[in-house]
């Protein structure tokens, strides 16, 4: 609201008392036809010719996203120095002018409508595919970045090979955020089940630092068998969005397979139970009727003490056979979170044990997860 001067009065004494562009006087007010001048001015008092870079600014986002990323929606953004915005109040409390458009948020509006149009892809300001972020750093020079909304895939893997460790530590030089000497993963070279998968998905949809989430976990010497483990990984800043088809990973040491579309990750912790074949040693030589004992855990709820906290998992079936003198393989379906090698030692920390049931110390030399199923 112009609450001193008519219209044409403010444009005349506008134009008469500073240098204003076009785009910077028709901010004040209304009626175009109050302002004679309609062409651009460098030295503008307000946005130092700014708004005459528009074509400029609009080049900088098309050279950061266009054959770079894979998006159907965008958001840009911008950051303006505080000179602009006090400039702009100088003039309006002067001419006391009230309730118009801020620079910020024409130049966002020019920038997003004529971007709209060149790239045929639309805004969204709540997810979009891309955001691009506009600086305007000593109120001259501008520069643009851009970063893509993270996606989350989800698979399976079923691990072939023993002493292969399911995670992996992040590499020493960057710590995790992606280089050069990682491939930009953010891990460290050495194996693992997540270095194996994270460098694929890395290669295929130019992401940065790769984050799993495990439905459960194994030791470094166990096997993974039947439909494999799910997992859930989030790319960080991916070029490519969505894989054409699933994709199917094969080595000597994992197979995995992941899905194309993109998932969220679950709203609550995934509830499910492993099958897995434990090889138990006993320090005496197993007698008749040693392993029968063991049906005594068929539907066990077996307490688990965590300082001062206690967990509780269940035994939903178990099977024992004897494998040699002093050795067995125990199958059992249980809880997901069920720490086997405490629960076959016991001391003290887990009850019911397999230790506790025998009579005698037990130990778990190895365990391979045969299935996981989700609850």
């Amino acid at each position: 609201m112009v609450n001193v001067l008519s219209y044409d009065g403010l444009g005349e004494q506008l134009t008469k008392r500073f240098n204003l562009c076009r785009y910077c006087t028709r901010r004040q007010f209304d009626v175009d036809k109050a302002v004679r001048s309609t062409e651009f001015l460098n030295n503008c008092y307000i946005c130092l010719g700014l708004m005459d870079r528009l074509d400029f600014i609009l080049e900088r986002i098309q050279k950061a996203v266009n054959g770079v990323y894979q998006f159907d929606t965008f958001l840009i953004g911008a950051t303006l120095p505080v000179g602009f915005t006090e400039r702009e109040d100088q003039i309006r409390a002067r001419f006391k002018i009230r309730g118009r458009e801020s620079i910020k948020s024409q130049l966002l509006d020019e920038i997003r409508s004529r971007f709209e149009i060149i790239s045929g892809r639309r805004p969204d300001y709540l997810l979009p595919d891309v955001s691009i972020s506009v600086d305007v750093a000593n109120e001259k020079e501008v520069n643009v970045r851009a970063t893509s909304r993270h996606i989350i895939l989800a698979g399976r893997y079923t691990k072939n090979r023993r002493g292969l460790p399911q995670k992996r530590n992040k590499c020493e030089l960057c710590r995790g955020e992606g280089c050069g000497t990682c491939s930009n993963s953010g891990l460290s070279g050495h194996d693992s089940v997540e270095g194996i998968i994270g460098r694929e998905l890395v290669r295929l949809t130019k992401s940065k630092t790769p984050i799993f989430s495990w439905v459960g976990s194994e030791d470094e010497k166990s096997l993974v068998l039947g439909e494999g483990r799910p997992f859930f990984v989030r790319l960080c800043d991916p070029k490519i969005r969505i894989l054409k088809s699933n994709m199917i990973l094969e080595t000597p040491e994992i197979s995995a397979v992941i899905e194309s579309t993109p998932r969220c990750l679950p709203s609550s912790p995934i509830r499910f139970c492993t099958t897995t074949k434990i090889i138990v040693e006993t320090a005496d030589i197993l007698k008749s009727g040693d392993l029968a004992k063991l049906a005594l855990l068929e539907n066990a709820i077996v307490k688990l003490q965590h300082k001062t906290k206690t967990i509780t998992k269940k035994i939903h079936s178990i099977r024992a056979r004897k494998v040699s003198a002093n050795r067995f393989a125990l199958t059992l379906v249980a809880d997901s979170g069920l720490p086997f090698k405490k629960f076959v030692r016991g001391d003290q920390v887990a009850s019911p044990s397999v230790s506790e049931i025998m009579g005698g110390k037990c130990e778990c030399i190895q365990f391979d997860i045969l299935e996981v199923n989700l609850e």
